[in-house]
């Protein structure tokens, strides 16, 4: 169990090395009175009670968030809470001793650093902490976010990605499907060679890639985070989502507008140029027509950019 703990925090503490900015101690709150996390997960209400989603993944770890607290204040600070588990193929329970978090992660995707509340465990139960006393240098929690990492992907996902053709920003939305899952490793077993009383080296076993039939996972995303409202009275609001195929070269699959009426809480998804049209009632919480709702309706601070252009 040692091993596994100070594995996660070699994790943590690569996604998250760095420069950090020191005057955002300034005008930031980093308060944190009660870190969330424990090994194993003490808090399951905070999981059983939450609404979470793939983010992203990364090649070891999977990534959810609760879609329902991202926002983005008059800084331009995203703030979302997050848990991240192994990115591999078990029979645990959904929420198990794997996992870490849930905890309140903050963005600047202007600058690329970031805040973790990982990072704090001060008031953390001295049993129950998971970092024990690591603190982040003269208390503050910002980092810089380095390239190629998980945490630069998830930064790319809600901070928006633009294609070079293209002069659309598209910020995440939902994901249906997961990429292939490793197989989990089986723990290692240690021979000892009795006729040269010496232990044998431990061979590292491969890491086996379960196999798929399924198709490649498909991912949306909402265009430039915009959304038009259409009739101010009656608060029907609309927004243009992009979806590709989450293969090598993004393959677009297709366009939709989803029209949204915040106060009969329906909505309609029309795919363009096919013809394909959904409606109805927004539905389960974790669902694409919820998410997009309440990317739609919902406050999110400055995240959602309004405009009355009307219908497009």
């Amino acid at each position: 169990m040692k091993k596994i703990v100070i594995f996660v925090v070699v994790l943590i503490i690569g996604c998250t090395s760095g420069p950090k900015r020191q005057d955002y101690q300034d005008f930031m709150d980093e308060d944190v009175q009660s870190p969330f996390f424990h090994v194993p997960a003490l808090n399951q209400k905070d999981f059983t009670d939450r609404t979470w989603i793939l983010l992203a993944e990364s090649k070891s770890k999977v990534w959810f968030y609760d879609p329902y607290t991202l926002t983005q204040n008059e800084d331009d600070i995203i703030t979302f809470d997050a848990y991240f588990s192994p990115r591999e193929k078990n029979d645990l329970a959904p929420f198990n001793a794997t996992i870490v978090g849930p905890y309140r992660q903050k963005i600047d995707c202007f600058s690329s650093n970031q805040w973790s509340e990982t990072l704090y465990a001060e008031n953390a139960p001295v049993k129950a902490s998971f970092l024990g006393d690591t603190k982040p240098l003269n208390g503050s929690g910002w980092v810089k976010i380095a390239p190629i990492t998980a945490m630069a992907y998830v930064r790319t996902r809600l901070c928006g990605r633009k294609f070079l053709d293209d002069q659309n920003i598209n910020y995440f939305l939902f994901q249906e499907g997961m990429m292939s899952l490793p197989l989990s490793k089986k723990a290692p077993v240690e021979m000892f060679d009795e006729k040269e009383n010496k232990q044998m080296p431990i061979i590292a076993e491969k890491v086996q890639v379960a196999p798929s039939s399924e198709k490649p996972p498909i991912f949306y995303e909402v265009v430039n985070n915009e959304v038009a409202i259409i009739d101010p009275k009656k608060d029907i609001r609309q927004i243009r989502i992009n979806s590709y195929v989450l293969e090598k070269y993004f393959p677009k699959r297709a366009d939709y507008v989803f029209t949204a009426n915040c106060q009969s809480k329906t909505y309609n998804l029309v795919a363009q140029g096919t013809g394909e049209k959904a409606s109805g009632d927004v539905g389960a919480k974790d669902s694409l027509t919820a998410v997009a709702f309440n990317r739609v309706c919902g406050d999110h601070g400055s995240y959602m950019k309004l405009s009355n252009k009307g219908a497009r």
